[in-house]
């Protein structure tokens, strides 16, 4: 898989979408997953254990950029500003991105 070397890359989206058209990506990245279906801390726990088992060692940054990119935080889109009675979505997950931005810390092989 190639990388994007430098960092102003890292900002550019022209950067990574050239990189999205030209990676190969399994098929199953195409389904679509309902994360508001998940137990948030159970799939929490699964993700951070499963990213310590690859690196060999436990890295709360690498875990936690992990957890952020597949369960992205729950936002509530109510009119009133307050806490009551608004739609609740979250934002879709792309794990084509995911995998791009964990490669760095993970390796290419992983």
């Amino acid at each position: 898989m190639p990388s994007i070397k430098g960092t102003a890359s890292i900002s550019s989206t022209h950067a990574l979408q050239k990189q999205l058209r030209s990676t190969t990506f399994p098929s199953n990245f195409s389904q679509k997953v309902q994360t508001s279906k998940l137990h948030r801390a159970i799939f929490q726990n699964w993700i951070e254990t499963r990213i310590e088992e690859l690196l060999g060692f436990e890295d709360e940054i690498v875990g936690s950029t992990a957890v952020h990119l597949f369960l992205p935080e729950v936002t509530n889109n109510s009119e009133d500003g307050g806490g009551g009675g608004g739609d609740t979505t979250q934002d879709d997950v792309d794990p084509r991105k995911a995998q791009l931005d964990l490669a760095g810390f993970l390796g290419e092989s992983e």
